[in-house]
């Protein structure tokens, strides 16, 4: 090949990228020989930032669908190959290397890893295969309106289609719940239209249970489910998992048994698919078969750490810190705190970060009355979720319980300085505040519980003794006939 020729393209479609662009770029740097940008709409800085990093941008009307807009950017690329990516992927560093390597065996189309972060009772990171990187100007083409891919089109001209080891990260469907909502919601219009004018497409089911599931609407996600199985023409490596799918979200519905029953169907299909032996102890702790369940979680653990068991290609990466807390969840309801608090201990030393296991330690550490010990759990928790109101409350009583009043006031106080408001929070700052003899800070604190919970009699009730102390015998009254 002449040296001036192209020999990759890195194609994207963006819009209001503008936070996520730049390691997406950055990832491909001395990679790419060009980088095609299609942006369908944005209204910050995505275009500028784009041309910024050496990208060529062209504009293009969105049009709910998204094969339309990547066919623009393939029409665009000049490279000898095309490596597509999402505006909220990059290229893991490890990969770079692999990206020559597997353009240099002349296959037609690659299978590219893409690990995508979730939020999931099946794991954290599930891990997917697409042809991603592929031959140019041979009729490859996407097809599909959302969640659209270049399958049909391989087959379609014969490809020689080969597996690479390159990595893609995929940070989009790990975002908090209001991030996430717009992209999901935006999904979701785009399926519901396949859908009417194609009922029965297997795969945009499939991608509707997903979106559904991901936006918490459990019974819509197993009613889609449901369909893409009954339609019984979804790619034979995507069964499985649908059925898995379906499964979970039946465990968030409290439909224990038949989640079972899909599940041994999962295992039987694809014995490589892990993540059925957690879902199976998930549902198994559900019916509170606790010994069952946590020999189910063990098995799982034991065959995730097993390098001579076989990985499934789809499906979820095994997540052993979460494993543990579950067990140490079956090890609670069974009344063994010791074997709870050494599984746990063992899930915050493979993930300092796991919320779910600083919490049970520091409620463990509380029946055990080890006061001084539940603080830092409740601490790191709050950390790593400082909305959660649940917390301050556990950590507020750990404090006190441990005479600390200061250190208590401290915490609700942070509440509130969080916009994390609730009667309940204040009612219990204006406990902690009695008990350090600041009767006019407790005041404060109750009169602001009542006016947003005026009809709770407790705040009141409180208010009128306060008053009466602090000797305002008007102010004492006035409550006392509301608490009457």
């Amino acid at each position: 090949m002449n040296p001036s020729e192209k020999r990759l393209s890195v194609c994207m479609i963006v819009r209001n990228e503008e936070a996520n662009l730049a390691s997406a770029l950055e990832s491909v740097e001395g990679l790419a020989d060009e980088i095609i940008v299609v942006d369908t709409g944005s209204t910050d800085g995505t275009r500028e930032l784009a041309r910024s990093l050496g990208a060529s941008v062209y504009e293009h009307e969105w049009k709910d669908d998204f094969s339309e807009a990547k066919n623009i950017a393939l029409e665009k690329a000049t490279g000898e190959y095309v490596l597509f990516l999402d505006a909220d992927e990059y290229v893991s560093p490890e990969s770079r290397d692999r990206v020559g390597q597997a353009l240099s065996s002349g296959a037609d189309a690659y299978f590219v890893r893409i690990e995508s972060a979730v939020r999931s009772g099946a794991g954290r990171t599930f891990v997917n295969l697409h042809q991603r990187l592929f031959r140019n100007n041979i009729g490859i083409r996407y097809e599909g309106a959302v969640h659209e891919q270049v399958d049909s089109s391989l087959k379609r001209i014969g490809a020689r289609v080969e597996t690479s080891e390159i990595v893609l990260k995929h940070t989009g469907y790990g975002l908090g719940p209001e991030d996430l909502r717009p992209k999901l919601e935006r999904n979701l219009d785009i399926l519901n239209r396949v859908l009417l004018e194609d009922p029965d497409d297997a795969v945009s089911l499939f991608h509707l249970g997903e979106t559904l599931s991901l936006l918490g609407t459990y019974d819509a996600a197993v009613d889609a489910y449901q369909r893409t199985l009954d339609v019984n023409r979804l790619p034979a490596e995507m069964r499985p998992v649908a059925m898995q799918n379906l499964a979970s979200s039946m465990i968030k519905l409290g439909e224990h048994e038949e989640a079972l029953r899909l599940l041994h169907k999962v295992r039987e299909l694809d014995p490589a698919m892990l993540s059925a032996h957690l879902l199976l102890g998930s549902a198994l702790f559900g019916l509170k078969k606790y010994e069952r369940a946590e020999k189910e979680i063990l098995r799982y653990i034991s065959r995730a750490t097993d390098r001579r068991n076989p990985s499934s290609i789809l499906g979820f990466e095994a997540d052993i810190p979460s494993a543990l807390v579950l067990v140490a969840k079956c090890r609670l309801a069974g009344g063994d705190l010791e074997g709870a608090a050494l599984a746990l201990k063992d899930a915050v030393a493979l993930d300092a970060r796991l919320a779910d296991g600083h919490i049970l330690l520091g409620r463990i550490a509380f029946e055990k009355m080890d006061f001084a010990r539940a603080v830092p759990h409740f601490e790191k928790a709050l950390e790593l979720m400082p909305r959660e109101e649940r917390l301050y409350f556990e950590l507020a009583k750990s404090y006190t319980a441990a005479g600390a009043y200061d250190r208590a006031e401290e915490a609700l106080e942070r509440a509130l300085d969080e916009g994390v408001e609730s009667a309940g929070l204040l009612r219990c700052l204006g406990v902690v505040r009695v008990k350090r003899e600041d009767l006019s800070g407790a005041v404060a604190a109750y009169e602001h519980a009542h006016r947003l919970e005026p009809d709770d009699p407790e705040a009141a009730k409180m208010l009128a003794g306060l008053h009466h102390k602090l000797g305002n015998a008007e102010a004492a009254a006035e409550y006392l006939t509301i608490c009457k």
